[in-house]
């Protein structure tokens, strides 16, 4: 939780949390934290997501790579890594759109499900699950996991909307941890470079990209759009 009040409010949070676990196991939907050390202070299950970084290092951070290839040199290093074990997959570090290009019918089936960390929700979600149709797969299958700048009345009208068609979760990080009057720093670690390689995320939504270097951005869109032309 990168935007917490404190370390002791996170805490304070995630004790409480796993009281309600452990004493009402039945009826708790907290599944667990990625905080790795509360994780094994309060006996709880360490959970996260692949991150931009993965995906932006192993598929940009290589000069034998074309970048437009992002999403699927990254997919594919994962799977050869975990087999069949491989959990959810984030979809926006080139746009989603993009990343669904690369998501066919092995690696929609091999993973869990997939990760919304930017744009409209109700729209990604809505394209997930066609996505999923298209190929085949029965999307009440797979998760629809949502995790950006989320409360819990966000949560639950996505999940109003989604609890028919799929399976929902939650990664619910600042609500949580900074639920005060104090606004939430806007603090993301972000890589820049990896092996001396300029890399970019390019967002879903404007403004949640990032690169130092606007020259490598246009060469990222220019490797995208020549993919978008010859790769049929």
């Amino acid at each position: 939780m990168r935007r917490r009040l404190s370390a002791q409010a996170q805490e304070l949070a995630v004790r409480r949390l796993s009281e309600l676990n452990h004493n009402n196991y039945a009826t708790s939907h907290f599944v667990g934290t990625s905080n790795v050390y509360l994780a094994k202070k309060y006996g709880l299950t360490p959970v996260g997501t692949m991150a931009h970084e993965w995906i932006m290092c192993t598929g940009q951070g290589d000069h034998k790579h074309n970048p437009a290839y992002s999403n699927w040199y990254a997919l594919d290093a994962w799977v050869k890594e975990y087999g069949v074990l491989n959990g959810i997959a984030l979809t926006d570090t080139i746009t989603t759109d993009w990343f669904l290009r690369d998501f066919q019918l092995t690696y929609a089936t091999l993973f869990s499900g997939v990760r919304h960390d930017s744009g409209d929700p109700f729209a990604w979600g809505e394209k997930m699950i066609a996505h999923y149709e298209t190929l085949g797969i029965d999307p009440k299958t797979k998760t629809l996991l949502f995790s950006d700048s989320l409360d819990f009345e966000k949560a639950y009208k996505l999940y109003s909307h989604f609890r028919e068609k799929a399976n929902v979760a939650f990664g619910i990080g600042t609500y949580i941890s900074n639920d005060t009057n104090v606004p939430a720093l806007n603090i993301v670690m972000k890589v820049t470079k990896c092996n001396g390689m300029d890399v970019a995320k390019i967002s879903d939504t404007p403004g949640k990209g990032m690169c130092k270097n606007a020259d490598y951005v246009e060469y990222l869109q220019r490797c995208i759009d020549w993919r978008l032309a010859n790769d049929k």
